[in-house]
Order: C-alpha cells, then structure tokens, then sequence
C-alpha cells in the first residue's frame, strides 16, 4: 500500500512540474523528471486504454457519451504535459496508440454479410451495427483537434475506418443508382418538340433511392461535417456516370434533346438534397454546362469549357449520320457495357473514340466514298485537344 503511494506521488509530481514553463524547471528537476518519465507514460496510457476495453465489451457498440467520456480523458492526458516538449510528444505517442485502439475495436464490429447489402425499407440490425459504428469513427475523427492538431497522422487513419465502414451502407444504393440509370436508354429522345414530358421515369426512381437513403440511413449519423467529403464523393461518382450515360443517347432530336435538358435539371435538383442544395462541385457544374451544350452549333461544342471532352465526344456522334456509327458499336458492346467501361476507365476515353473514327475512315476508303460526315472534322479537331 506505501509503495503504491510513493508511485502516486512521484506522478503528482511528475504532473505538477510538466506544468511549470521550462524556463521555471531546474536541471536537476528536469532530471528526475526523465528518471520517472517511463513510469508516468506506462500508467498514462494504461488510463487511456482500460476505458476503451470498458466502452467496447464483447460485439457491443458503445455510446455516443461513452465514446466522449475516451475523448475526455485523452484530452486531460495530453493536456498535462503541454509544458515539456519531449514529454508532450511521448504522450501524443501514448494518445496515437489509443486512437489506434478505438479504430481497431470498431474495425472488428463491422458487418460484411449479405445481409448489409441488401436494401429494406429500413436498416436491418446488421446495417445499423454497421451506421452505429461509422457514426463513433465520425465522432472520434471530429475529436481528434479538440486532442491536438499534432495527430493529423492519426485522423487519416479514423477517416479510412469510416470510408470503408460507410461504404458497406453505400455500395448497395450507388450499384441499385447505376441501375436506374442505364434505363436512360429505354427511352426515346428522337421524338419531335411538342412531345416532350415533365420528366422521365428514371428521375422519379432515382429521387425514391436518394430519399430513402438520406431519411432511413444517413440519419444515424451525427457529425455531418465529417462524412459531407464520402456523400460528395458518391454523388459525384454518380453524375459522372449519369453524363457519360447523356453523352451517347442516339438518335437525339431537338425535342430529345429539350426533354434531357429538363430531366437534367430536375436530376440536379434529387442530387442536391443529399448536401443540402451545395451545387458548387465540379460535377454540378459539368452537368450545367453539358445542358447548355445541347443546344449549341456543332462547330461550336469544341469551345465547351466544364464538359470532359471524352463526353463531348460521344455527344457529336449523337448528332452525326448512320454511318458514323458509335464508338460501343465498333466494339460490338451494349450501351450499359460501354458506359461502364467508360466510367471506370477514364483516362482510355479518348483511345476507344479514335477507334470508333478509325473504323468509319477504313468504311469510306472501302465504299469509294468521296465525302465524310460533317461531324467527323469536328471530332478529329477534338481529339488532337484530347
């Protein structure tokens, strides 16, 4: 019983001196500080680490509070060697692999199954797990200033646990998004301008899985700010996967393309409820500016600024002749085959185009033709841009 109260002591000393500026440490004092510092952090972080195996018994997720309660305590452990500089950094060293531990605690609680995959009308138990867990890494990663700035390292970490956590949640509403997208193309946009709709079908389907999944599932999340950055990064994936579907609807009248003009602003409009109305991203204001492009001269597309130009390039074969087949076509493939193969290959866009422009060159030089579609120098302009 002495013993373990000389050990308090020696810590309250030890505490008591790290608080004093270093100007105020005397050698000697410094001295005995380094002669106890093992001692000190061992227990510091045996202080960090037992509430976390508390907090985490089991396959239990812990509580928003209790989660805080860590944080609390990481806080007044750092905190109390803010004096000494090399004291300090052990202990940040001491607050990293606690940190550490809660990501690895939390790592072990996520779900895999087939069950997470599956879309109800409301979270089953194995995806709340999985919400539940991805909300205490949003907490823990917002926390991590509050702790010290020095631990940026560590941030990164937390991040990655939830981005692969969240992602379980995700997957399953981008795969069923994507799906709705490519029934773009059961609907005819060759029709006459008098005939054009409020909106297409899709858009309606579209708003029911963008709703559902920001009411029933990204609401078990309480730190908005920290998964803002993973819902910018699916929604974007997603409008550029819904403009390259755009840019290779053929045929495309004047009244198709008025009627995608309408289902784009109405598409931007579901999007924006998932970031509450921030239509500053790069791929809202692609999608704008396509809009604006469907309307304009043929030889005036080339000046397009905003537009990837691997969709400007599939957009000029919407408007040229038969002949001038689309590039998907050359290769045999179906139009979902292509856009996917174009989405997840973005930097091969231009070399399939060439493709699809070297197999119409072959087709007139065999014909004996002696003209080229007029979209053909437009395209061939493009692609030297590209």
């Amino acid at each position: 019983e002495r013993e373990r109260e000389r050990e308090r002591e020696r810590e309250r000393e030890l505490i008591l001196i790290s608080t004093l500026p270093p100007s105020c440490i005397p050698l000697q004092v410094r001295t005995v500080l380094l002669s106890h510092q093992h001692t000190y952090l061992a227990r510091s972080l045996n202080k960090l680490l037992d509430p976390i195996s508390i907090i985490f018994p089991d396959r239990t997720v812990p509580s928003a509070s209790e989660v805080e309660g860590v944080i609390r305590v990481l806080i007044s452990e750092t905190s109390a060697t803010r004096a000494d500089h090399q004291l300090k950094q052990l202990s940040l060293k001491n607050a990293a692999k606690a940190l550490r531990e809660i990501v690895n605690r939390c790592e072990g609680l996520v779900l895999h199954s087939n069950a997470v995959a599956s879309i109800t009308s409301s979270p089953n138990e194995y995806q709340i797990r999985n919400l539940q867990v991805a909300n205490i890494l949003c907490i823990v990663h917002s926390k991590i200033p509050d702790i010290s700035e020095e631990l940026g390292y560590i941030s990164n970490e937390v991040w990655l646990a939830f981005s692969e956590t969240i992602e379980t949640i995700l997957v399953p509403f981008r795969s069923q998004i994507e799906h709705i997208l490519s029934t773009i193309h059961d609907n005819n946009y060759g029709f006459e301008a008098q005939e054009v709709s409020d909106c297409s079908t899709y858009i309606n389907l579209i708003e029911e899985a963008m709703t559902h999944l920001s009411r029933e599932y990204l609401s078990y999340l309480t730190v908005k700010s920290v998964i803002e950055p993973k819902i910018r990064e699916f929604q974007d994936s997603l409008l550029s996967l819904y403009l390259l579907h755009l840019s290779v609807i053929r045929p495309l009248s004047d009244g198709g393309k008025m009627q995608l003009a309408s289902d784009i602003a109405e598409t931007e409009r579901v999007f924006l409820q998932l970031l509450e109305r921030d239509r500053s991203g790069e791929a809202f204001r692609n999608l704008r500016s396509f809009r604006a492009a469907l309307f304009l001269p043929e030889g005036d597309i080339i000046s397009v600024k905003n537009v990837p130009r691997g969709v400007l390039l599939h957009h000029l074969f919407s408007r040229a002749g038969e002949a001038l087949v689309s590039p998907h076509q050359v290769v045999k493939w179906s139009v979902g085959q292509y856009v996917a193969w174009l989405h997840s290959h973005p930097h091969e866009v231009a070399d399939m185009v060439r493709g699809g422009v070297q197999w119409y060159e072959d087709m007139i030089r065999e014909s004996g033709a002696t003209t080229y579609d007029p979209i053909y120098p437009i395209i061939i302009e493009l692609l030297k841009q590209s």
